[in-house]
Parts: C-alpha cells; sequence; structure tokens
C-alpha cells in the first residue's frame, strides 16, 4: 500500500474544513507532512500512515483571500530539523521548526517573493530550488533559513509551469506538469542549469 493509500482515509476523518493534500516531507524518523494548499495547514502522518497531529499558523494565511486560492504548497525537510514550506500566492518562504514546538517563521528573501512557487527540493543544506513560475528560482541562506536570497532564475518551457524539482548527482530536473502544449500536452522534464 502507497503513502497516499495509507493515510487518505486518516486524513478525510480528522479534519471536516475543505482541503487538498497537495506535497509531503518525510523527517528523519519517517514522519510525513502534508501541505494542504486549501486549508493553508499541514498534517503530520506517522510512519505507520495514521494522522498525529494538524500544524496551523497565522501565517500559513494571507490578509487578501484570493491570495489564499492555493496556500501552503511545496514542503521539504531540512536535516538540521525543521521544514521550509512555500504559499504558493502569496509567494511566502516559511520555516517551520520541529525542534521548537512547530515554531513557524517568516523566511525574509531578498530578490523574492516566490509567487507561484511550487514544488521545492534542497541542492544543499544552504541552496533551495523553487519549481513554479519561471520554471525555477534557486535561494540561498547563509545564516540557516532566517533570510535568504535569490541568487539564480532558470526559464523552461514558455507554456509549462513547473510543479517539481528532483536533484540527482548534483543536477536540478524540473517537471513540467501542466500547460499549453510543447508540443505535446504531456509532461516535460527538463534539467535546470542556474
Amino acid at each position: 500500500m502507497g503513502f497516499n493509500e495509507a493515510c487518505s482515509f486518516d486524513l478525510m476523518d480528522v479534519d471536516d474544513e475543505k482541503s487538498l493534500a497537495d506535497d509531503v516531507a518525510v523527517d528523519a524518523e519517517g514522519n510525513a507532512y502534508v501541505t494542504d494548499c486549501v486549508g493553508n495547514k499541514i498534517w503530520k502522518v506517522g510512519v505507520d500512515g495514521k494522522f498525529i497531529s494538524i500544524i496551523r499558523n497565522p501565517l500559513f494565511t494571507t490578509t487578501q483571500w484570493y491570495k489564499n486560492l492555493v496556500g501552503l504548497n511545496g514542503i521539504v525537510y531540512h536535516q538540521d530539523g525543521f521544514l521550509i514550506a512555500v504559499h504558493t500566492f502569496s509567494g511566502n518562504l516559511l520555516k517551520i521548526d520541529l525542534t521548537k514546538g512547530e515554531e513557524v517563521k517568516l523566511i525574509k528573501v531578498a530578490g523574492g517573493p516566490l509567487t507561484f512557487g511550487d514544488g521545492l527540493e534542497l541542492l544543499s543544506p544552504t541552496k533551495l530550488v523553487v519549481a513554479g513560475r519561471p520554471s525555477a528560482r534557486l535561494v540561498e541562506s547563509s545564516d540557516g533559513w532566517e533570510t535568504a536570497s535569490v541568487v539564480a532564475t532558470f526559464s523552461g518551457p514558455k507554456r509549462r509551469m513547473a510543479s517539481a524539482a528532483t536533484v540527482k548527482d548534483g543536477k536540478v530536473y524540473l517537471n513540467h506538469l501542466f500547460g499549453l502544449g510543447f508540443p505535446k500536452p504531456k509532461h516535460a522534464i527538463i534539467e535546470a542549469v542556474f
């Protein structure tokens, strides 16, 4: 049984709000953190697929209602015990410190915001790839992700939006999930060169 099959029933039973599970990150103990891009919360699911808790914070939502149509989206676990998540329509980058009781802070991003950010992937402990529109932005932090800077961008197919990033052997690959052709309406996986 896959992760989605294991947790879908449990997640539906714990929350009566409108929800849409979007992205997932797994911590060092094997717990999964699933973003809800409609309800702007994060579900924590144990290694056995059972619901543990919901992480909520006022920073997960913006004051403009229309910027919450697609909210918390990409998420990644950092080896130092925290999560980094992006809020798609506001472009906010957030740090959720699991070592401090799920404390949430807004990461100040020079060259941001990261509007239309979707999938996240760490290239290194100090470098983060944000897939979206443009296809990808490379964000770097030298202070443990208290602040960060956009240091490079990559523009892929013009009529496509990258929804996920994967790093293999130091190279970044972007999945351009949806868009208008290129030349056919299928997935396009492209190496991002920054």
